[in-house]
């Protein structure tokens, strides 16, 4: 008598060997299409239009930790064919041919765990992103502000600043990588980039290739044309940095960051940061697990520190709370999927994103040999150097002065960046509320305002202060002062003091 485990097996081997014979037949997609046909006919525009909706893809328990992501994305109210299936009925019915095969290997059982990333599947970035966003009209400079705690007794906040350059010019600025013509080989899906091809606005090309992939630095231009044949070659596009913004799975430091900012985690709670972020960076087996460390933790309070037992029961309560929403929303036991295994590019904070390329380590091939001039890797390039402070941090953004003949310019110049394309009408615009006591607490006081523009520097300079980097940010220097950095930021001077 054969038992149900091999009756199991078997009918899974027959449904194999059926998908097998479909799959290995262009009548396959003739098929597919005439379902798709027959589904329209009988249920209608409606019935097509749920098919692609949220609710019905997330009914498989393999795309939950997706659909949890894509809940709490910008793209939270667009559907997931608006990304997901490209243009016509060609798009339509290739993504209703890859549902089919997800279907089976749901029966099978034979997914993967985790569900690996789908950004190499998507359809072109210029049929599904530029229908609403259009980087050539991103002109501007973004200024981003974020808190980040330590993970320390006190959960010692600190206040990032930076300014991000976006820039629609072609030849500078973040977008300029989809705005020129700039191709790659990734022997993985996108977690390594070995060659880099770049059309410049002048007719000339370049060709950059990892360190790690030469051994003589004579062959680079042949081993070069090798990653190119083998791994054909992809045209930069929205996708290579912006590659979860429909399904981020929040890192674990960043979660407790944003939700300590935002008051639902308490910061009250002694060393909170440090133990929260070890439950979240953990896996486990099921969520029960998880939950039960998450309450491990409310014992330990009790233990080391009753007073918060005491004097902060309804915060510790949607502290934990707050933790358990963290975990259930980012990782998923079931499909053993945590945010380590989706990895954002948008960055490189939490993954090497921008450093794939812009890491020192990938050389200019000049006329087939290796040299010795990189990917430019400065931090200016993307963004001015990040300011980091225990409040509000000064941030400088807008042009330098175009000459020095004013030396006024330090108290007059804001009758210039009233006329700059930035609403720069208040000081606020350009500057935190701490910028002028920092400058009055630096001693630059007792230089006279005629004086100020030129000699402010060497009296903060004589009283031991930092001389530029306690005001400035190094980038925004060093605009200008390429040959003097050096003397303006000298190398055995002491570590920046942060702004208060």
């Amino acid at each position: 008598m054969i038992g149900p485990r091999r009756v199991l097996s078997r009918t899974k081997g027959a449904l194999r060997n059926v998908w097998r014979f479909w799959t290995s037949r262009p009548l396959l997609l003739t098929f597919v299409a005439g379902l798709i046909a027959t589904g329209v006919a009988f249920g209608g525009m409606a019935g097509l239009s749920y098919s692609e909706s949220p609710a019905f893809c997330g009914q498989c328990h393999t795309m939950t930790p997706e659909v949890n992501a894509h809940l709490n994305s910008p793209h939270e109210n667009v559907a997931c064919a608006e990304c997901h299936v490209g243009n016509g009925i060609t798009g339509i019915v290739k993504s209703k041919l890859h549902g089919a095969q997800q279907a089976v290997d749901l029966i099978l059982g034979t997914y993967p765990k985790p569900i690996p990333p789908a950004a190499s599947a998507m359809p072109p970035a210029n049929e599904i992103c530029l229908r609403c966003h259009d980087p050539t009209r991103e002109t501007g400079d973004l200024l981003l502000t974020r808190s980040s705690f330590q993970e320390d007794q006190a959960n010692t906040e600190q206040r990032t600043a930076l300014v991000v350059r976006l820039s629609g010019d072609p030849n500078q600025g973040i977008h300029w990588h989809v705005l020129s013509k700039v191709e790659y080989v990734t022997p993985d899906q996108g977690k390594t980039i070995t060659w880099i091809g770049v059309d410049r606005p002048d007719g000339t090309h370049e060709e950059f290739i990892a360190e790690s992939q030469v051994e003589i630095s004579s062959q680079a231009g042949q081993q070069a044309s090798k990653l190119q044949q083998v791994g054909d070659p992809q045209q930069m596009s929205c996708y290579d940095c912006h590659n979860r913004v429909g399904h981020e799975f929040t890192p674990p430091e960043k979660a407790m960051d944003d939700a300590m900012a935002a008051g639902t985690i308490d910061p009250g709670l002694p060393f909170i940061k440090k133990w929260g972020l070890t439950i979240l960076s953990s896996r486990y087996t099921n969520l029960p697990e998880a939950y039960a460390a998450i309450n491990a933790l409310r014992e330990s309070y009790q233990r080391d520190y009753p007073w918060v037992f005491l004097e902060r029961p309804k915060q510790l309560q949607q502290s934990l709370s707050t933790l358990a929403k963290i975990y259930a929303g980012t990782s998923s036991p079931q499909m053993d999927a945590a945010p380590s295994d989706y990895p954002n590019y948008l960055g490189h904070t939490d993954s090497a994103g921008c450093f794939r390329c812009h890491d020192g380590g990938h050389y200019k091939i000049d006329n087939g040999v290796l040299s010795n001039e990189p990917i430019p890797s400065r931090c200016d390039l993307c963004h001015t150097f990040p300011s980091v402070g225990a409040t509000a941090p000064n941030v400088m953004i807008g042009p330098p002065p175009t000459t020095h003949d004013n030396p006024l310019w330090v108290f007059q110049h804001k009758t210039q960046a009233a006329t700059l394309d930035v609403a720069a009408t208040t000081c606020q615009a350009c500057h935190s509320q701490t910028y002028c006591s920092n400058c009055h607490n630096s001693g630059a006081t007792s230089v006279t305002h005629d004086a100020m523009f030129y000699n402010h520097a060497k009296v903060i300079s004589d009283i031991g202060q930092q001389a530029c980097a306690y005001c400035h940010q190094r980038p925004f220097c060093e605009r200008c002062h390429q040959a003097d950095k050096d003397k303006i930021f000298p190398k055995e001077s002491p570590a920046p003091l942060l702004l208060q």
